[in-house]
């Protein structure tokens, strides 16, 4: 499992815990809350690099562009 589904398995665990438990519901949702806050860096964190003919290493662009025939 990675990070960000283990990040979402816990927040869910303790939203699980909030139905369960009224009393200390705040706190559970509050928990909950940082997980899925977790999930969301794990999320951003992920990178794809690659390395061109002289050796260098540079990020891969997150969209393309398409190209154009004309």
């Amino acid at each position: 499992m990675d990070r960000r589904s283990a990040c979402l398995h816990q927040a869910n665990a303790f939203r699980e815990k909030a139905i369960a438990d009224p009393e200390h519901q705040d706190q559970w949702v509050d928990e909950a809350i940082k997980w899925l806050e977790r999930a969301m860096e794990a999320g951003r964190r992920a990178a794809i690099t690659v390395e061109s003919e002289d050796g260098c290493r540079s990020p891969e662009p997150a969209i393309r562009a398409p190209r154009l025939h004309g």
